[in-house]
């Protein structure tokens, strides 16, 4: 989608993909133009000699650790750049939700879609203690109904992307002193890079897999006895790519107005990423700038201001209003015509007739007036000149 963006707006592109994304980079190198777009393949010493280059804009997804790097790089050149970052996007799940069933699969799909390799996924729950086992229940009953007890064999369930983050997984959960409860009957198997649906509950803040994005399918469950608790919690991380949250009208309105996130959304999760006229982005942290749609096209561009003006309009005496000297004999009247420019008079900065008559606005009246007149007068000849006989 960003590369959508930066062709639509007439830009040419280098694009730099994993080794992962083979396909992507056929499909490109086929079929678009190499005198517009070009393909580079490869890990860190293809990337540090990419990052050497001058670019207009630099665009990143992926972690925080790369996107500095990548910051600093356009830094150098006082090139854009917008990054995409994900982090720790929180749900918080309070006692007034109006429907903790449906809350439950909106939040189970959005933690297990793709296993939770998903920057905008559920990564942790904070839930109040009057509904959190209930909603435990809730979840364990998603998760059967979804992927049977046996989601290894459930054609529905993703394996880790590779041995790499199976590993970094299963040192997170084998460190965490949180309870890990018995979601099916599956076991982990690093030779298919498989780890099952996972609920751990009784997590503290200082856990393990409280310290960095998941990116897994495993959900921390915190419980808060005050819905200003949860809030304190989350404002005293970094902001997250997305927050969810589930509740009254009320209740979720007071959770955005009291955080700082990238996305927010109420009783759903990242659903809201279908709708491509939002503007997808982080905040601090979690990202810089924003794209999707319209947004794409506009972050691939520079909107640069243009004013055509006329030299013989206004006509030099009345022009010289502009230029010094503004005192002594004959020049006093340029004072005041400074403040029909730039009106001081609050009726005048108002009024539709103070904008429209003060200076600036009335000489491109007056100028408009004349390409209004040559219009009409073009417009009668061709319509007599289209009536007259052959």
């Amino acid at each position: 989608m960003p590369l959508i963006g930066a062709l639509a707006a007439g830009n040419t592109v280098v694009l730099k993909l994993t080794d992962s994304a083979i396909a992507i980079g056929n499909i490109v190198t086929e079929y678009l133009d190499p005198r517009v777009i070009r393909v580079v393949h490869g890990g860190i010493p293809e990337t540090s000699e990419l990052l050497k280059q001058r670019f207009e804009h630099y665009f990143y997804t992926g972690s925080g650790r790369v996107g500095r790097i990548v910051a600093k790089a356009a830094a150098e050149h006082l090139g854009g750049i917008t990054l995409e970052l994900g982090g720790k996007s929180p749900v918080i799940v309070h006692n007034d939700v109006s429907d903790l069933g449906a809350a439950a699969t909106r939040i189970m799909w959005g933690k297990m879609s793709n296993s939770g390799q998903t920057c905008v996924g559920v990564d942790y729950l904070l839930v109040h203690r009057s509904v959190k086992d209930r909603l435990v229940e809730l979840f364990m009953n998603y998760i059967e109904n979804a992927y049977t007890r046996t989601p290894q064999q459930s054609p529905d369930y993703v394996r880790i992307i590779n041995d790499r983050h199976w590993q970094r997984i299963m040192a997170l959960l084998n460190a965490t002193s949180g309870v890990i409860l018995n979601t099916c009957d599956d076991q982990p198997d690093q030779a298919d890079r498989y780890i099952p649906p996972t609920l751990v509950d009784g997590v503290r803040p200082d856990d393990s897999l409280m310290t960095d994005e998941l990116f897994a399918p495993v959900l921390p469950i915190i419980t808060y006895d005050s819905l200003d608790e949860a809030l304190d919690y989350v404002n005293s991380h970094d902001q997250p790519l997305a927050l969810y949250a589930f509740g009254s009208s009320a209740t979720t309105e007071y959770i955005f107005a009291n955080t700082r996130s990238g996305a927010a959304v109420a009783n759903d999760t990242f659903f809201y990423m279908a709708a491509n006229n939002y503007p997808f982005g982080g905040t601090g942290p979690s990202g810089v700038g924003r794209y999707m749609g319209k947004y794409s096209f506009d972050t691939f561009s520079h909107h640069r201001s243009v004013l055509r003006n006329k030299l013989w309009f206004p006509p030099p005496r009345v022009d010289s209003v502009r230029i010094p000297p503004y005192s002594g004999p004959g020049n006093a009247w340029k004072t005041g015509g400074r403040d029909l420019a730039f009106p001081r008079n609050y009726w005048m900065r108002t009024t539709l007739l103070g904008k429209l008559f003060t200076l600036i606005p009335f000489w491109r009246l007056m100028t408009s007036m004349g390409v209004l007149f040559r219009g009409l007068v073009y417009g009668r000849s061709a319509t007599r000149a289209r009536k007259q006989p052959k």
